[in-house]
């Protein structure tokens, strides 16, 4: 056996070759913050960057939101939406989008590649140049 190879690894089955490696400097207040939340809850550093991860780049199956499956409007839907109902004019909706979610598209690709198929999807309504965002619902909420 070689250095970081678990039992029952082997050349072919390395735990290493299978998963992806990410690493990172902290400094200042977030490295502190980092320490102090690790010392604190009594969790490794790792466990900690992988559910931070987890909940800054939701997956479709483990949000625990009901959310729409294409990940470009996962996004923008996640960009418009909070916890109880908005109304936005189509021009601020554009507007967000074109920062948050959708930084390369232009105002009028966003209108009909995502507006469009958020409302066909039912997670919007457009009416007379104002959108309806429904509010995030919980997978539990629907169960």
């Amino acid at each position: 056996m070689s250095g970081s190879r678990l039992p029952g690894d082997n050349s072919q089955k390395d735990r290493h070759k299978a998963e992806t490696r990410a690493e990172t400097r902290l400094d200042g207040d977030l490295a502190e913050r980092f320490e102090d939340y690790v010392e604190t809850h009594n969790v490794s550093q790792s466990e900690t960057l992988r559910n931070a991860l987890d909940m800054f780049l939701p997956s479709i199956d483990n949000s625990e939101y009901i959310l729409p499956q294409d990940s470009e409007l996962k996004d923008a839907y996640l960009a418009l939406a909070r916890d109880e109902k908005r109304v936005l004019t189509v021009d601020t909706a554009e507007t967000i989008l074109s920062k948050e979610s959708n930084p390369n598209d232009s105002k009028e690709n966003i209108r009909s590649n995502v507006l469009d198929r958020l409302d066909k999807l039912g997670f919007i309504g457009v009416s007379y140049g104002r959108i309806g965002v429904k509010p995030l619902t919980k997978k539990e909420d629907m169960e």
